[in-house]
């Protein structure tokens, strides 16, 4: 009995060192959010002198195109634009502006690096006492 036990005894010895003999790590994984390209669609109602801005993220090098589809009321006069998240006009520093009606095409686009942007309308004094109700879209790489 005392020699089955001692065999029992350095088995299990042999058992604890052979596990304790390796070492394995795992390098741990981070992941990534990668931008996609894709259409922003929003709409809103603009006060008189106010801003309707959207921010978005450029995936990648390429051209933006806003398009201020509707205006309620009707043929509204507003200035678009694109810019940089900052501290003007709604908090967007807009690089590019223009002037325009809505309309199915894109009346505003940009070349771009892949970052952080914004875009959006706002009164050029044409905002009725009712405000504007707006749908635009800013598409983006």
């Amino acid at each position: 009995m005392n020699r089955l036990l001692s065999l029992a005894l350095v088995c299990a010895l042999a058992l604890t060192a052979a596990a304790c003999g390796g070492s394995s790590t795992t390098a741990p994984t981070t992941t990534t959010v990668v931008p996609t390209a894709g259409t922003e669609a929003f709409t809103g109602t603009m006060a008189p002198g106010g801003t309707a801005i959207r921010n978005f993220t450029a995936s990648a090098a390429g051209t933006v195109s806003v398009t201020l589809l509707t205006t309620d009321p009707n043929s509204t006069l507003l200035g678009l634009g694109i810019g940089i998240p900052g501290t003007n006009n709604g908090n967007c520093d807009m690089t590019k502006t223009l002037q325009t009606r809505a309309g199915s095409t894109a009346q505003l686009t940009a070349s771009v690096e892949a970052g952080s942007f914004c875009a959006g309308a706002f009164d050029i004094g044409a905002v009725g006492a009712n405000g504007v109700v707006i749908g635009m879209t800013v598409a983006h790489p």
